[in-house]
């Protein structure tokens, strides 16, 4: 911490990995940037039996709820995630119809410990909605997840309008996007919060962003039309769903989902599904899959009996984010000097090349170099930042390939 001009340095360490013909960071709008992202990491094959929205509206999605297919990666200290589909909007009445609160329930796998089966007494948050999924005792297990995986962290998105009244206009519905987080300790407890609300501020306005809390940023398009029919229509299928390129996008830093100590796992696991209003009845919306056969369609409902790992589960109920991040937190604090530079010091690897980058904002940045190439002689590498403290406010490393 610089004292002197109360300025919060927040250090973050990356190993910046280079990706031929890859953009470093895509544009968190709700719609999918390929070139970012690449392929698909699960794909979605199983028609909806939570309806099918096909209104097309930008904000609000009428009729069901789909997720079609997942993309995640891991680049300059964030967890990028687009869970490609529509959520239900809950509408009050006036210019939309009523519909469902639907949820968009995530888990993520990051680190060691967590829930293999939910806990009943995690952190209370989106109505309790987190424990309705949970164990009420002994002989009550709550929601079950795919073998292997233990979750570590829950994010909860759902969307609905508010009756907001606006002079000469009257009573207008404005659309809201909420999206919850809470820690998920092995031994119960943890912390939650509402990470934020998304907002419209007038009728016909659809930003594409939003900056919430915790240095999350957020894009939701509502749109999509294509992907999985409705497990009522005519000839049910999921042949589209690979196609669907707009939906919900977070951008995630990884300082949210590590340990104390700042670790990481290699392989971070990530569960997704579509959920009731009080997160109390399970579609058959799951990224991995259910696999379902035609014929054989249907919600799995009750969550604190459900268990992802039973054979008729197929395949995978998870999917992957690869993770070249050992540590968020390999670089150590900071050292003003007497002359008004900034000493930076931070854990490489022998040999390896970095070089030091600042900007006066983290979650937009740009990021500019402080340094040049800085060889690592020793575990133990340092740089001397001797331009003005004042300008420098979050500072990174950025490993070369």
């Amino acid at each position: 911490m610089y004292a002197m001009n109360r300025v919060a340095i927040i250090c973050l360490a990356l190993s910046v990995l280079a990706r031929v013909g890859r953009a470093q960071s895509p544009t968190i709008d709700g719609v999918l940037d390929a070139d970012f992202y690449g392929a698909a990491r699960s794909v979605q094959d199983t028609p909806t039996s939570f309806g099918d929205a096909t209104n097309g509206h930008i904000r609000f999605a009428r009729g069901g709820s789909e997720l079609d297919a997942a993309y995640a990666r891991i680049s300059d200290g964030t967890l990028f995630l687009f869970i490609a589909g529509n959520v239900e909007t809950a509408g009050q009445g006036i210019q939309w119809p009523v519909g469902n609160r639907n949820k968009l329930d995530i888990f993520i796998d990051s680190i060691e410990g967590g829930q293999s089966s939910l806990r009943g007494d995690n952190a209370d948050v989106d109505g309790n909605g987190l424990n309705r999924m949970g164990h009420l005792d002994p002989s009550n297990d709550g929601l079950k997840f795919d073998t292997g995986v233990a979750h570590d962290f829950f994010l909860t998105f759902n969307n609905y309008t508010e009756v907001v009244f606006i002079p000469g206009s009257g009573n207008q519905e404005l659309w809201r996007g909420q999206l919850y987080y809470a820690s998920l300790p092995t031994g119960g407890s943890g912390t939650g919060t509402l990470v934020g609300t998304a907002s419209d501020s007038w009728p016909g306005s659809y930003p594409d962003s939003f900056t919430l809390s915790q240095g999350v940023r957020m894009g939701f398009r509502n749109s999509n039309t294509n992907g999985v029919t409705g497990t009522g229509a005519p000839s049910p299928s999921a042949a589209d769903a690979p196609n669907v390129t707009s939906g919900l996008e977070l951008a995630i830093p990884l300082a949210l989902i590590d340990s104390t100590n700042g670790d990481l796992n290699a392989e971070i696991r990530i569960t997704a599904f579509i959920n009731d209003s009080a997160h109390g009845y399970l579609s058959n919306q799951v990224l991995g899959p259910m696999g379902q056969p035609s014929g054989s369609y249907g919600n799995l409902a009750e969550p604190r009996v459900f268990d992802f790992s039973q054979s008729y589960s197929p395949g995978a109920q998870y999917f992957t984010a690869d993770n070249a991040y050992p540590s968020t937190r390999l670089i150590l604090p900071v050292t003003l000097l007497d002359t008004g530079s900034i000493s930076n010091r931070w854990i490489g690897e022998v040999g390896a090349t970095y070089v030091l980058q600042y900007t006066t904002n983290l979650l937009t940045g740009p990021w500019t170099n402080v340094s040049g190439v800085v060889t690592a002689e020793s575990p133990l590498v340092s740089f001397v930042d001797t331009n003005s403290a004042a300008s420098r406010m979050y500072y990174r490393t950025a490993r070369l390939p």
